[in-house]
């Protein structure tokens, strides 16, 4: 049975969650984890990794699957803009997101911009003044529809 493309994680469960996407953008979650702790973590793994390689050199890696097996469908991050004094950022189909509102997920979660961008332009929300942290994509796909909260206009 062949294992599907996705996984869903539950980051409560896990200390440490990378992601590292084709192009070599990676995303890294550390919870409540000391930053040094996972640098101390991630040298190890370096150094084992390294050990662990033979000594020939590095096979370049298998082609990437067809762009056609994927939907047509942009990012939310493709061709997106920030306007910084408005807190306004439109995504790659043109809907704009008022950052200084907080947003309401399907499930009632409450999402608030932290100030900040993602390596690949799109703002990090949080939680319910939680630890769980999330591009505005990843929330949008994963979590919506968002809507304002009450006494928040759009």
């Amino acid at each position: 049975m062949p294992q599907p493309d996705y996984r869903f994680i539950d980051m409560g469960e896990h200390r440490l969650v990378m992601l590292v996407d084709a192009a070599g953008r990676y995303e890294l979650h550390t919870g409540k984890v000391c930053t040094l702790q996972v640098a101390d973590f991630l040298e190890q793994l370096a150094g084992r990794l390294r050990a662990s390689h033979p000594p020939h050199p590095r096979v370049p890696s298998a082609p990437e699957a067809s762009p056609a097996a994927h939907p047509d469908e942009r990012l939310l991050v493709d061709d997106s803009r920030f306007d910084p004094a408005a807190k306004v950022w439109t995504d790659g189909r043109g809907h704009a997101w008022d950052l200084s509102l907080t947003w309401v997920d399907m499930m009632g979660a409450e999402w608030r911009w932290r100030g900040v961008l993602d390596d690949r332009g799109a703002p990090l929300l949080r939680a319910n003044k939680g630890v769980t942290v999330q591009s505005l994509d990843v929330v949008r796909a994963l979590y919506g529809p968002l809507s304002p909260a009450r006494g928040d206009a759009s």
